[in-house]
């Protein structure tokens, strides 16, 4: 089954077309850049993990972070990690369609 994931990132109009591009690897992706919709989906939706992209500055990321864990701190935090090159929103695309594979093998495994 696949799993229930909120996208985090900077510009919603960005994620809505990462969302779009999940959907065609078939994944269930719900994304926001709101606090408020953010502390909405957590507690009414069923999320397996959340994905943090890298439009946030390091500031922004820790903090969502922390506020994340306040709200549900059983949720998995995925902040996608840095790296030397400059990173875009496609750089998203494969990390969290790689943390939507191995959730379901950790899942199969445990069954």
């Amino acid at each position: 089954m696949e799993p229930r994931i909120l996208a985090i990132g900077r510009l919603q109009s960005t994620l809505d077309v990462l969302v779009e591009e999940w959907e065609r690897y078939g994944r269930n992706v719900i994304a926001s850049n709101s606090k408020d919709r953010i502390k909405e989906i957590i507690e009414t939706e069923s999320i397996d993990f959340i994905c943090i992209g890298g439009g946030l500055p390091d500031n922004e990321r820790e903090e969502m972070v922390e506020y994340i864990s306040n709200i549900n701190s059983s949720i998995a935090v995925h902040p996608i990690p840095r790296t030397e090159e400059k990173m875009g929103p496609y750089n998203f695309i494969p990390f969290l369609n790689n943390l939507a594979i191995m959730h379901k093998v950790r899942k199969a495994m445990e069954e």
